[in-house]
């Protein structure tokens, strides 16, 4: 990708407000266990930084989505992992199937506040008993005349004990699972930064052992009655909706390793192309493989001299270079 003077500036932007109003409260945020998600979003939401894929007619830029990419690159400046990921459920998992397949009246309602940083929004697809497993959902919405009436929860999410909304996963139906899903916006609060709606409840703050400055929560629904215009596109295509989104969701900014480490990714091969691999940035000696997770390019222990091979742990060859492996790995 060849980056334009619009690219820069973009980025120049970035930097600066990163710089001035996150990096100096990073330890701050970090200690407290919580950054103060409505502040920090309205300055990104003033900038344009929040909307850069977005339709223009909702206050978004609608540019590329190398747009996207250089903010997730840049998002890495950040002095800790949790507000870029934050940053990144804003823009890239809980508004994508809004803008895309949401009614007009539904965008202007809760796509474009989010888009100007007025309004904090989350992804409600994890439960206790399904976390990758996204077709194995428990919570359920159930239609009672122009509503829907929710119950069940929601785990690991992000943003949630801040969310003035959530685009929440349910079944609304008993047909095949991959089919029975909606997704739906369910007003987290009654009006910004106000009372939980009724039914709702924040049953845990989750303590992590990184990203502590963004909040993550156990979430509970009993009996939401939420207006059945809040469902995204077509009642049944939920699953479809989500997994079409995540496929850009999945790019952003990764946990590094310790200084002193470099990391290069896998070197495509000739044979995975040929094959039409969709993940063409690791090797595999058997081929292209139909599971993302194989194809996707790992930490692996290195040598101590520079440009050795990393010991084989897998067939996904990685070539890196630094001191000792850390007791403890940086993550997938």
């Amino acid at each position: 990708m060849q980056l334009t003077p619009e690219h820069e500036q973009i980025r120049d932007t970035l930097k600066r407000y990163i710089a001035e109003h996150i990096n100096p409260h990073v330890d701050e945020w970090e200690a407290a266990q919580m950054f103060p998600a409505h502040e920090v979003f309205k300055g990104l939401g003033d900038l344009g930084l929040l909307g850069l894929t977005k339709p223009v007619e909702y206050g978004g830029m609608g540019l590329d989505y190398s747009y996207s990419m250089l903010m997730a690159e840049t998002r890495g400046l950040v002095n800790c992992g949790a507000i870029p990921m934050a940053v990144g459920v804003q823009t890239d998992m809980c508004t994508p199937a809004l803008a895309r397949f949401g009614s007009d009246e539904l965008r202007r309602e809760f796509l474009a506040p989010a888009i100007a940083g007025d309004q904090v929004g989350c992804i409600g697809v994890s439960e206790p008993g399904a976390g990758s497993d996204v077709a194995g959902i428990k919570s359920r919405a159930r239609r009672d005349g122009d509503d829907y009436v929710i119950s069940g929860q929601k785990m690991w999410i992000t943003n949630s004990l801040q969310a003035d909304w959530m685009c929440m996963l349910v079944n609304t139906g008993e047909g095949p699972m991959h089919k029975n899903k909606s997704l739906i916006i369910v007003p987290m609060r009654d009006g910004p930064s106000g009372k939980l709606t009724k039914g709702i409840e924040v049953a845990q703050k989750i303590r992590k052992i990184g990203m502590h400055a963004s909040d993550t929560g156990l979430i509970y629904f009993d009996e939401v009655r939420v207006p059945a215009r809040n469902l995204i596109g077509q009642e049944g295509q939920g699953f479809i909706y989500r997994c079409s989104s995540s496929r850009k969701s999945a790019c952003g900014p990764r946990p590094m390793p310790s200084p002193g480490w470099t990391w290069r990714s896998a070197r495509p091969s000739n044979t995975r192309a040929s094959a039409g691999c969709s993940a063409p940035r690791c090797w595999s000696s058997s081929g292209c493989s139909s599971s993302w997770w194989s194809c996707r390019p790992r930490w692996r222990r290195c040598a101590r001299s520079p440009g050795r091979r990393a010991s084989a742990t897998s067939r996904a060859r990685t070539y890196c270079s630094g001191p000792a492996w850390p007791s403890s790995r940086p993550g997938d």
